[in-house]
């Protein structure tokens, strides 16, 4: 199981609403949700084998000097550049709040002697193009929003300029954001199954449960010849609390050959 650097998978709410743009003054933020992180065991337990070969993919993968991860299923956003800007996200759900869409991400993650040092992450939202002549909805014209995490702070903002540019970050606790940074991304925890092999592609599927009750099946997949993770599926059980639905998500994972240059955060003002 990847861990990313924080209990995963956790559940929240984020929700601020800036009064002007390019503004910081009084906020809400609000945690609507309680979080509900991964069960941790004290170790992985399962197929020896498999464990071992997880672990040695895991250091390779914890040593490139960064990774991007094009995720989906996992987050929801509604963010609307207008006066007052809003934005808000949540993940760890499978269900799409009334006035939310879903959003792909990409993570974007800087390592160094097997460290997350920072990450972003953009959320573009997930909407059907509108056809010509016809009536657009308001949830076309939802805004990406990015966030930028580093160990110790974490920052979130509306894109707003040309080439995917954030004008100014609102700085956020760490609460209400789902990754972290200055751990490892990749570690072994969960009960682990034989390994499988297809072609090139070794794949590698853990067990566990959420804090909360729901049962997650995680299938990541491993390239053998580079040894590293290329995909992960995760298929969440329903649960017997209200709003813990079935559902799934998945991510596929790139090395690059360099860690790209960190955002300039300009504080909101």
């Amino acid at each position: 199981m990847h861990l990313r650097a924080r209990p995963l998978p956790s559940r929240r709410t984020r929700w601020r609403r800036s009064l002007r743009p390019a503004v910081a003054a009084c906020v809400l933020a609000s945690v609507l949700a309680a979080g509900a992180s991964a069960v941790l065991a004290a170790g992985p337990t399962g197929d020896a084998p498999t464990i071992a070969l997880f672990r040695a993919v895991a250091s390779n993968t914890n040593l490139q000097p960064a990774i991007r991860i094009a995720q989906a299923g996992y987050m929801t956003e509604t963010a609307h550049v207008a006066t007052p800007t809003t934005f808000s996200y949540r993940w760890g759900y499978g269900l799409v709040p009334d006035g939310f869409v879903r959003a792909d991400e990409t993570i974007t993650y800087a390592q160094l002697h097997g460290r997350v040092v920072w990450l972003t992450d953009l959320l573009v939202p997930v909407v059907a193009k509108c056809p010509p002549g016809s009536h657009c909805p308001a949830r076309v014209h939802v805004a990406p929003i990015e966030l930028f995490i580093t160990k110790p702070a974490a920052f979130a903002g509306v894109v707003t300029g040309p080439h995917g540019a954030v004008a100014c970050f609102e700085r956020e606790p760490f609460t209400n954001v789902p990754y972290r940074a200055g751990g490892p991304w990749w570690t072994a925890v969960g009960d682990f199954r034989p390994k499988v092999t297809r072609g090139n592609q070794t794949i590698v599927t853990i067990t566990y449960s959420w804090s909360d009750g729901q049962h997650v099946a995680e299938i990541d997949s491993i390239d053998m010849a580079k040894q590293l993770f290329a995909a992960s599926s995760f298929h969440v059980a329903r649960g017997a609390g209200p709003g813990q639905v079935a559902f799934g998500f998945s991510q596929r994972d790139t090395a690059l050959p360099f860690a790209p240059r960190a955002p300039n955060v300009t504080r909101c003002r």
